[in-house]
């Protein structure tokens, strides 16, 4: 008889740790999905992730450590350290923001600004400072229910130039930070443009 328990002891341990899958709500005799270590099902509730205060998108706290992979809902917005609300998960050494894939609205075009064709040569101008400039200074709006424009913090944005003159422009780039450099080579008409587009990180 005990040669009977071990062996259904041993059997029921195997059987556990080779199934090591788990299913939460949903019908109970249905398995996991194929793949999935964890699978939530529910057809009227959510996933709430961990919600907590971050400080810093270099700086783990309130977790102790970055471990990569991790995900939680920030709950405080701090334009000055880069952090709005919402999902972020860790790379190992920092937060990053979990924004809409591209084309969801999370771009726009550079406002308009003017750009220094007086005198040949290269020129700089900062991106993030004309955009800041303008969008942080209220405008007018269409109606006082209207949201404000939120300005997005410095180092949140991706930058491209899509196109330009180039009878008039040459050897155009853009840094991380927003610095476009670009240099003057001819004269500037009502014709000549520069098309800068900026992106949300």
């Amino acid at each position: 008889m005990k040669k009977i328990f071990y062996l259904l002891l041993f059997v029921s341990v195997f059987a556990i740790s080779a199934n090591a899958q788990v299913k939460i709500g949903g019908n109970a005799t249905e398995a996991p999905k194929q793949g999935a270590i964890l699978e939530l099902q529910s057809s009227n509730l959510g996933f709430l992730p961990p919600r907590v205060e971050l400080t810093g998108l270099d700086a783990a706290t309130p977790l102790t450590d970055h471990v990569e992979g991790m995900v939680v809902y920030n709950t405080k917005a701090d334009p000055n350290s880069g952090l709005e609300k919402g999902l972020y998960y860790d790379n190992g050494s920092q937060w990053v923001r979990l924004a809409p894939a591209v084309g969801t609205g999370n771009w726009f075009y550079m406002p308009s600004v003017p750009l220094d064709v007086s005198t040949q040569g290269t020129h700089t101008l900062d991106l993030w400072t004309a955009y800041s400039n303008q969008f942080g200074t209220p405008p007018t709006r269409s109606a006082s229910t209207a949201p404000s424009i939120a300005v997005v913090a410095k180092g949140q944005l991706y930058f491209y130039v899509t196109g330009y003159d180039s009878n008039v422009f040459s050897d155009v780039s853009v840094d991380a930070d927003g610095i476009l450099t670009y240099k003057v080579i001819g004269t500037a008409d009502d014709a000549t443009y520069m098309n800068i587009v900026f992106m949300e990180k």
